[in-house]
């Protein structure tokens, strides 16, 4: 697995919109790989909201 490839497979999840082939081709990819990847992404993404709320409240 690439990591643009999970990458992209994760952040469409998230989204909620993924054409037919690229889910076709996410069947290759590893749930132990999109697992880490999610958890990776989601702890960028709180990381984020943490420092936005932080700059907007100070």
């Amino acid at each position: 697995m690439s990591w643009g490839q999970g990458v992209r497979a994760v952040l469409g999840a998230f989204i909620g919109v993924r054409k037919g082939s690229a889910a076709r081709v996410d069947q290759i990819l590893k749930p132990w790989q999109l697992i880490a990847t999610a958890f990776l992404l989601m702890a960028g993404l709180i990381a984020l909201l943490l420092l936005v709320v932080t700059w907007v409240t100070s």
